[in-house]
Formats: structure tokens, sequence, C-alpha cells
């Protein structure tokens, strides 16, 4: 029995933005191998990546209100190995151009590429693209780790699954109904989920606007009303093009500064781009808004998105190389709001979005000023063997995304401040940081000044992309 799975509320950004702005949201990881590995490993890899989760296409749902439908794809890409070599220092141009330019379509497909290109020193990059529409970086993450595996499957093209929150249900009984009864009975259920958000969306914001001794809010989250206003996105970053720097450290001696500082990892992950983000001026001396995605996936779970975001405003000046127990404690409160059920108003509102006029929800939703002003995406810790292909480990394994089709003659943008994702491979820690203030950080080569000055007063020893 095939199982069938609904576009989710957590879907809907990239869903919204594609609809709305045409830009594309794209994940990537990159290997860096010090030798090719070997084509046939490579083929193996393409051929067991087509039969998981990321071989999906999005079907457009045949009534309104109704969620649009994820079937797994009867098509996928062909790896792409190119025939021209790099030089080593070109595997960020590279690597980019890949990022920022690949074909990739949720209805139409496909929604992934693979592709590699060897490099003049006698090593090998090799790239993986994604639409976020179809998975987010733990999804990814986990497929490439299935397909190394030879365990790469989807629901979606095989064994029947029941999961209620998702929105699955097995095959036998879609062959009960037709596709436009099952639309329009979905589409009845958005209504009634959207009237249910609108509900809880009010709970929220009346539990928001209580003052701080009638409510349990700690005393580290203050208003958003604190942070300074900054001159619109478009103003700041009037190319539309961010700058990158990827880093790598050894994932015991990241581990052993954190302990030392009284923090964690992510805490010590977090600090390093809130103090980069504090040197640029960014903040001109006011509290950061920092955004914390959190995975809420659960066993068979199988929805390509299932992220939830947590945000700690940072009011205090955080030291560079001093203690992080007090970021960490405010890290620990949002968690646990988050595990409480208490979301912010307009995470509620999402099941309403695909109710309303696009324009409307894009004038609501830029209204504010409520976007992060760094994101640290920390992906987890996977076995070193998300760095082998066919007996060649690579040398480090990197994660970032980027929105592409962002027109830089339009006042809308995508990111603001710093975004990076962190992900452990062995004993390797590597985090890519994007940089979208163009006033604060102008190039590739400012940002990576501000970091290394960053991670020198940690103590970090690393090796920068």
């Amino acid at each position: 029995m095939v199982a069938v799975l609904r576009m989710q509320p957590e879907d809907s950004t990239y869903w919204l933005v594609r609809e709305a702005f045409g830009w594309s949201v794209v994940l990537q990881i990159v290997w860096r191998f010090p030798a090719h590995p070997d084509a046939a490993d490579l083929a193996a890899l393409n051929e067991r990546l087509r039969a998981g989760v990321l071989n999906r296409r999005l079907i457009r749902a045949g009534v309104p209100f109704a969620r649009h439908r994820w079937v797994h794809a009867d098509f996928a890409p062909e790896l792409s190995i190119d025939v021209a070599t790099i030089s080593s220092g070109d595997i960020e141009s590279w690597s980019g151009a890949e990022l920022y330019s690949v074909p990739l379509d949720p209805e139409n497909g496909p929604a992934w590429r693979l592709r590699g290109v060897a490099v003049d020193d006698g090593g090998f990059v090799l790239s993986l693209t994604a639409l976020h529409l179809v998975a987010d970086g733990r999804t990814m993450v986990n497929a490439v780790v299935a397909a190394l595996d030879d365990t790469a499957a989807d629901p979606l093209s095989g064994a029947g699954m029941v999961g209620s929150s998702a929105g699955i249900v097995t095959d036998s009984v879609l062959r009960s109904v037709g596709d436009r009864l099952r639309d329009a009975l979905d589409g009845l259920c958005q209504i009634a989920e959207a009237g249910r958000g609108v509900a809880l969306a009010a709970a929220a914001l009346a539990r928001d606007r209580m003052p701080l001794a009638g409510r349990d809010r700690p005393s580290g989250e203050s208003s958003t009303e604190r942070r300074p206003v900054k001159a619109a996105a478009h103003l700041r970053s009037p190319r539309a093009q961010c700058s990158w720097v990827t880093v790598s450290v050894d994932a015991a001696h990241w581990e052993a500064v954190a302990r030392e500082h009284g923090g964690t990892a992510n805490t010590l992950f977090i600090a390093v781009l809130a103090g980069a983000l504090r040197a640029s001026k960014y903040a001109d001396g006011g509290p950061l808004k920092l955004g914390i995605p959190v995975s809420r996936r659960t066993d068979d779970d199988e929805r390509g998105n299932a992220t939830a975001g947590v945000s700690v405003l940072l009011a205090d000046e955080l030291v560079t190389g001093g203690d992080l127990a007090p970021l960490r404690s405010l890290c620990k409160e949002a968690f646990e709001r988050l595990s409480a059920g208490q979301r912010a108003a307009h995470v509620h509102l999402l099941p309403l979005v695909s109710l309303l006029p696009t324009a409307l929800v894009v004038r609501a939703a830029t209204a504010g000023s409520g976007m992060p002003d760094a994101v640290a995406s920390n992906l987890g810790d996977f076995a070193g063997k998300l760095r082998e292909v066919g007996g060649v480990s690579a040398t480090a394994v990197a994660f970032r995304g980027i929105a592409q089709g962002v027109d830089p003659d339009r006042t809308y943008r995508f990111g603001d401040g710093l975004q990076s994702w962190a992900i452990r491979s062995g004993d390797q820690l590597t985090f890519s940081v994007a940089a979208f203030d163009e006033q604060c950080f102008p190039d590739s080569g400012a940002l990576r000044g501000l970091l290394s000055e960053e991670l020198d007063g940690w103590g970090l020893e690393r090796r920068m992309w």
C-alpha cells in the first residue's frame, strides 16, 4: 500500500516564496575529497538517492483550500560529472555557482541533483542540492546516510503507513474515493484547522501582551521593540548577494572550549555568530534576536520539513571568550517553551496561509520586523561514514542554503544579518556562514576577518575554506 502525504504547514514558507516571488530555496551538501571516488561508487550513490525521500514531486490540489499532495517521483536526475577540472582555489565559486543556478522544480522535477568535479590537485568536490520545499536539512542529510548505507526508501512509493499529524493515509482508503473528493474533504479540514489556528493565535497574542509580572517569561527574553530600527533590507543589500565563509574545526577541540566557558557546542556556535555580528556594528549596540531551528521529527514521521524555530533576545553584551552560561540558560528556556507548546502567534496562523490570497499574505509577512539577526542551524552529529564514498573519506562536509531568483530591483530580500549551518561528521565540525547585510559585510574577506577575530577570541583553531 502506497502512502500519501499532503503539503504541511512547515512547507508553506517555501511554497509561498516560490508562488509570490519566484524564489527557489535550495539546500546544498558539499564534500571535499582528497582523491577522486570511483565513478561506479558515485553512480551507485546517485541511484540510491533516486529511491529515497528526496525524489518527490508535488501535485496541486484540484479544489480550493485543499493542500497539495506529495508523491514519489517517477523520474530522477542523472549523475552529473564535469569534464573540465577546477583549481583548488575555485572550489567555493564552483559550488556556489551550483547552489545559485541548479535548475530544480518541485512539480516537474527534478527536486535534487548530485554533481561532481575533479580538482587539479588530485582531489574531488561533490555537491548535492535539493529544494527546501521537499526536505529540511536533517531530512536531506539522513537521505544521504540512508543512500550510503544502501537502505534508502521512500514510504510514498512503498509500504503504507498511518500518521494523522502528518496527514498520511493508506492507499486502501485512497482507492475508496476519487481525487477530487479527497481534495474537497481535505479543503474542509483545512478551513477547520485555520479557524482553530486563529483561536490559538489570539490566545498566544494575549499571553505575550500580559505584563511580565503576570506570566512566566524569562528575563532574557525582552520585547523586540527594543531592537534598533534598521534601514530596509534592500537598502542595506542593494545587490542581493551574500558573502560566504566555511569553517572546519576539530569537534573535540570545539566541545572542550565550550565546556571551559560553561556552555555547549551549540551555544558556542551561537556565540561565535553573535560576536561576529556585534563586531560588524550590525546591531548598533542594541539587542540581537537569535533564531535557532529545532527538529520536531518523531518516529515514523515522513514529512520533508519537520523543523520549528525558537528565538532568544540577547540584550546583554556577550563577551568574546567569556561565560556562556547565561546564553545556555536563555536557549534552554526557549526550548522548554517550545516543548510546552508555547509558540508565537504567527505560527498558529500557518494553516490560514493557504486559504488567503498570496498578495495579502506577503503584505502581512513583510510588514513587521521579526526576522532574526542571526540564524544558527545545527544539523547535529552524524557518523564519519557520511564523509565516505567508495572508501574515499572527505576531509570535510559542509551544509548551506540560499534562495535562487532574488531580484535586486525589488524590495524583498531573503535573509538578514548572518545565517549559518553546522554539521558534525565523525571528528569534524564544519559550519558555513552567509552574510546578507552588504554594509556590514561587503565581501567574503570582511566576513572572514570578523569570524577569524571572533574565533581567535575563543582560542579556537580552525581551517577556513
